[in-house]
């Protein structure tokens, strides 16, 4: 085959100069055309979720504490628990963190199962509580920071692919793209940035046959026919963390009443590649074939994000062993600044390659800023005392459907939409006992479970795919001396997941994953 060319209504090359200033000027159409698509309720969701367990003891407990505990953790879950604290104290945790992902890649009489594993640590938790002397009853105020959420997760898969191909994909609908027409011929104008990339690398073409014939989609994939071998990741990293300023007050005996202002911020970093191996050559370039070999796809996503919330909590002890709470948070307003890249490469038979963005100028890669405004959420707890053991649930209550995205530069109303109708509320429990041994040793132990809210069910193979998270806990504490306690603990969580490789194609392929993370943490508390 002979230096590609593209092919319209007359034979152009690849970058005529009478087209350059057009596709420079459709460029940033197509630009801005594509990028606000990019953020769904997935996104806010994602970025909003909590992992319950913020310190080295209250991931012990799987992060009950609504009713009122006396340690830095009761910034994230009930201030008013900071009244119950004996004294002043500085404590400070690192954590450690382990996720498998065992995803099975699926497409037509093709299963091949692959597993990952990714490890990230730091800085768990930090507070200072100060104990104010008063002449009567309680106040103290105090700030903490800490780590409440990690997305580190790594997909790999790899299988064959008898049926469709990345190439498909790229194909517009009708409503993606209109036809010109000047003194040089007929050319296509795309309304969506992933099939203009296409078109540029000829990973899709105009086909003149079809073209002549009328066809309301006159292109054609570069793969079609064959069996492809299909590689490819998804790696996502970052963390999201809270600064907390705060305090509580008895305002009667045995009745506290607390708030704090919080700052979350974080960073999130997503890619994913996908690889194309025409291997057999399937794809020659005869029989009405092109002579494609292989392709390379590459996406990546990297946000900042900060954002501000109030909470309040009320916590009494309503019986000499009965303690129970309550927690109000107030909506988040999160700001999310995202900087995105696509790259697509391909490789034909003859030698000739092609590669289409990553650069600033073009479709596909920019930045983009927009904000999410998350639901109330209301917490109630309880805790039993007998002899030196503890029970303690918790229940939250969080009505994903009112969670909203805006921006100066995109109106979010159709997602908004999605998010009304398709996510639901969800009440998060949690359940914890502990028990205080010879008030030198305390062990603790847990579980949570957290409902997915999406109103529709992933599916894969005729089953329901489960996407409940579910935690379980277990740590211990030891006094080392009067003023000094050590706590570690460690919390595993489990949940299921699917990832559509790519959609909008008749059987195409996907990963259900089975992700399964180990979280650990090692405190220490210092009392003066």
């Amino acid at each position: 085959m002979n230096t590609r060319v593209k092919t319209i209504a007359l034979v152009l090359p690849r970058h005529s100069d009478l087209h350059i200033l057009s596709w420079l000027l459709l460029s940033v159409i197509w630009m801005y055309a594509g990028v606000a698509f990019g953020q769904t309720g997935d996104d806010a969701y994602r970025f909003a979720r909590r992992t319950p367990g913020v310190n080295a003891a209250n991931m012990g407990l799987a992060g009950t504490g609504v009713a009122g505990v006396a340690d830095g953790s009761a910034f994230f879950t009930n201030p008013a628990g900071l009244g119950w604290a004996s004294g002043s104290n500085f404590s400070g945790s690192l954590t450690g963190l382990n996720t498998s992902d065992k995803g099975v890649f699926t497409a037509p009489g093709v299963s091949s199962p692959l597993k990952n594993d990714v490890t990230a640590s730091g800085m768990g938790s930090l507070s200072y509580l100060f104990k104010l002397p008063t002449t009567r009853g309680s106040m103290v105020v105090g700030a903490s920071f800490n780590q409440v959420s990690s997305f580190e997760r790594s997909l790999l898969f790899d299988g064959d692919n008898h049926s469709n191909s990345f190439t498909d994909f790229l194909m517009p609908l009708t409503s993606e793209f209109t036809l010109e027409t000047d003194a040089t011929g007929t050319f296509p104008s795309f309304d969506r940035t992933l099939s203009f990339i296409g078109f540029e690398t000829f990973a899709i073409d105009l086909d003149q046959e079809k073209l002549d014939a009328g066809n309301s989609i006159p292109f054609t994939p570069a793969v079609t026919r064959g069996t492809l071998s299909q590689i490819g990741f998804v790696d996502e990293t970052g963390r999201m963390s809270e600064i907390n300023i705060g305090g509580a007050m008895e305002v009667a005996k045995d009745v506290m009443v607390g708030a704090s202002i919080n700052i979350p911020f974080g960073t999130y970093s997503f890619s994913r590649e996908i690889a194309e191996d025409d291997y057999n050559n399937d794809n020659d370039g005869f029989g009405g074939t092109s002579d494609f070999d292989y392709l390379r796809f590459q996406e990546r996503v990297d946000s900042d994000i900060i954002g501000a919330n109030l909470r309040f909590g009320f916590s009494a002890l309503v019986q000499p062993n009965v303690k129970v709470g309550l927690s109000l948070e107030s909506p988040t307003y999160y700001s999310v600044d995202d900087a995105y890249s696509t790259v697509l490469s391909t490789l034909f038979d003859n030698g000739d390659s092609f590669e289409y963005g990553g650069e600033d100028r073009d479709a596909g890669t920019g930045t983009y800023s927009y904000s999410i405004t998350t639901p109330w959420k209301l917490g109630l707890g309880a805790t039993y005392a007998i002899g030196g053991a503890q029970l303690s649930a918790d229940i939250e209550y969080v009505d994903w459907s009112q969670m909203e995205m805006d921006s100066e530069d995109y109106n979010f109303a159709d997602e908004n939409v999605a998010i009304t109708r398709g996510l639901d509320a969800t009440l998060n429990t949690r359940l914890s006992v502990s028990y205080d041994w010879a008030n030198s040793w305390v062990f603790r132990g847990g579980i949570a479970i957290y409902p997915d809210p999406h109103a529709n069910k992933l599916e894969a193979a005729g089953s329901e795919i489960n996407r409940d998270r579910s935690f379980v806990s277990a740590g211990v504490g030891y006094k080392i001396s009067d003023k000094i306690q050590a706590d570690f603990s460690w919390m595993g969580e489990s949940f299921k997941d699917k990832y559509q490789v790519y959609s909008d194609v008749t059987d195409a392929p996907y990963v259900t994953e089975d992700v399964m993370r180990s979280r650990f943490q090692l405190g220490v508390t210092f009392g003066f």
